[in-house]
């Protein structure tokens, strides 16, 4: 995994929509999460919990997207970001 600078409660948020994604899918999440954050951010850049966010709604199929911002809800600080 990259060494990413998180800020806030992002850990937490990436964490958990990886533990919410069904188990055969995890390592999928995992590894799509650490390439976008990667292209789109490096590690050298604080990532924030909206950051996450956003990077979670652009890439989430929209089927799944209601589910995985539900899942991600109750580890934001803010959690309006998360809100439909």
């Amino acid at each position: 995994m990259p060494d990413f600078k998180w800020a806030e409660n992002a850990k937490a948020v990436y964490d958990k929509s990886i533990s919410a994604t069904p188990f055969p899918f995890r390592r999928n999440t995992r590894d799509g999460l650490n390439s976008i954050l990667m292209d789109k951010y490096g590690e050298d850049t604080p990532i924030t919990e909206e950051m996450m966010v956003q990077v979670i709604r652009d890439n989430t199929p929209s089927a799944f997207l209601g589910r995985g911002l539900k899942a991600i809800r109750p580890v934001l600080t803010d959690p309006t970001l998360a809100d439909d």
